[in-house]
């Protein structure tokens, strides 16, 4: 990797200790457990307790991927996520302070399922490649719950991931170009 590439630092991720066993779902559903755990390629679905949400979740996500960055040089936190923690104010501002980051660092919270969270990653590599930003943390997180029964069902759950976005990237470089 040359000095100029812009990619990732480092990760971390977080899901819930919760789950359900996704033959069990489908036992109990009367469907063929292949169809979950070969077609969906899971076998288990993490659920998030009642004191877990997209913040705590998103939180201990990034607090593993800042094990070893100095987070002084974070300029920006990207949060995406589908899931609301309330109505005034973005999750990327509740990170930001459970983190302990610095108080000139921007937060920016992305809201729309999947897509959400490559725009976010996206941002984050065009900024520190521009040089306005030296590093962003990009988190993303979500609970999904869909109506029991629904086709919906085995495809829910609860996890985040992070991010840091940095110019030279330790694990991996993010290319200008990209699929959609």
């Amino acid at each position: 990797m040359s000095a100029e590439a812009v990619g990732i630092e480092s990760v971390g991720f977080y899901v819930p200790r919760y789950f359900v066993d996704m033959r069990r779902l489908a036992a109990a559903r009367g469907a063929d457990p292949d169809k979950y755990v070969h077609g969906l390629g899971q076998h288990k679905m993490c659920v998030a307790p009642p004191d877990e949400d997209v913040v705590t979740m998103g939180a201990s996500a990034a607090h593993l991927a800042l094990r070893d960055v100095d987070e002084s040089e974070i300029d920006s936190v990207f949060f995406a996520t589908e899931s609301g923690v309330d109505q005034s104010k973005a999750a990327a501002i509740y990170v930001h302070r459970l983190l302990g980051l610095p108080s000139a660092c921007k937060t920016v919270e992305f809201k729309q399922a999947c897509a959400s969270s490559t725009v976010a990653l996206l941002a984050a590599r065009a900024l520190v490649a521009s040089g306005m930003d030296r590093k962003v943390l990009v988190v993303a997180a979500d609970v999904a719950r869909y109506e029991l029964g629904s086709p919906g069902e085995p495809t829910q759950g609860a996890g985040a991931v992070a991010l840091v976005v940095s110019r030279p990237p330790r694990i991996m470089s993010l290319e200008e170009g990209h699929g959609a």
